[in-house]
């Protein structure tokens, strides 16, 4: 009982509080009892306190709310960057249609059935809901970035399926003999002839194989396409003969030439100088026997040349067409 009656003494006690200005103004003079001004002391504490928390809460909001800005402003440019992305893969669809129609290739989609296409009103929503980066969810986000990486990697592999067909077709017209072998004259067509040797035994038909272009001796001789040399060599009746595996099932064969200057296994270019014409093997004169081969069967090789029309023909009754290898 002794504790609690010092205390309340304590509390009973008066308490003054001076306060001096430093002008010409009296004095100010305020007097209460201790307990008192512990309670306004506490009052004040707290207020402060209170204060204190609900202007961190403000300062937190502001934080946020600029924070949150920042990011509609990335979220706006991302939404920018991504139409940028789409307008470029609508050009790069384009232009894949555009070669796959030149190139009459089919194009290549999973729905090969489907058509259509977006009106300006849909591209007019597109925008608006592109700008409305706030209201996407983060499942929006990543669909419409999957989209564009899906749609990237399609426009990917269509260009490189484009760039091996062109490649393929390149070297396809590399292979196919699309030029003339020598400079002369086609003496001997393909296709059933007179044999010019065996007529005076009375065996006067054959098959020709291939044309008999003929000009003076020592004339060059080109590789009509690219490819190997299979074989440079000396067989019977062809004399030295030349042939070259051009590929895509395509062979050439080059006979009666008075020199080879490659030799098995070279590669040779087209419009290369492989040989001199001559007479060797079964001939009757200075010429190039020249044939055509697809798929191991001899064709006519004029279905790769272009024939123009002589003034004049040659002195054996040959044709008047005029070769050129230049």
């Amino acid at each position: 009982m002794g504790f609690y009656r010092k205390l309340a003494g304590y509390l009973d006690r008066k308490v003054t509080v001076l306060v001096i200005p430093q002008t010409d103004l009296k004095p100010l003079r305020w007097q209460c009892t201790t307990a008192f001004f512990l309670f306004c002391f506490a009052l004040w504490s707290s207020l402060t306190v209170w204060a204190g928390f609900i202007v961190s809460r403000h300062v937190d909001y502001w934080i946020t709310k600029a924070d949150n800005a920042v990011m509609m402003a990335k979220l706006n440019h991302i939404a920018q960057e991504m139409r940028r992305s789409q307008q470029v893969l609508a050009m790069a669809e384009d232009t894949d249609r555009q070669m796959r129609q030149l190139l009459n290739l089919a194009h290549r989609d999973d729905d090969l059935t489907g058509v259509g296409g977006p009106t300006a009103a849909d591209r007019a929503n597109l925008m608006i809901t592109l700008n409305r980066a706030s209201g996407l969810r983060e499942a929006d986000w990543h669909k419409q970035i999957q989209d564009i990486r899906e749609e990237s990697y399609k426009r990917l592999a269509s260009f490189q399926e484009i760039a091996w067909y062109l490649s393929n077709q390149r070297s396809l017209f590399n292979a196919t003999p699309g030029m003339w072998p020598t400079d002369g004259r086609i003496t001997s067509p393909f296709g059933y002839r007179f044999n010019p040797i065996r007529e005076y035994d009375g065996e006067t038909g054959e098959f020709h194989s291939g044309i008999d272009i003929a000009n003076r001796p020592d004339t060059l001789i080109y590789a009509t396409a690219d490819g190997t040399v299979r074989y440079a060599g000396w067989s019977h009746g062809y004399g030295n003969v030349i042939v070259i595996d051009h590929g895509y099932g395509m062979s050439t064969l080059y006979g009666h030439t008075s020199k080879a200057l490659v030799k098995s296994g070279d590669h040779v270019r087209r419009g290369q100088v492989i040989a001199y014409m001559g007479t060797t093997g079964r001939s009757t004169g200075a010429h190039v026997h020249y044939e055509v081969w697809r798929n191991g069967k001899p064709v006519n090789p004029l279905i790769f040349l272009k024939v123009h029309s002589g003034d004049e023909l040659l002195s054996d009754g040959g044709s008047p067409f005029q070769a050129s290898g230049k």
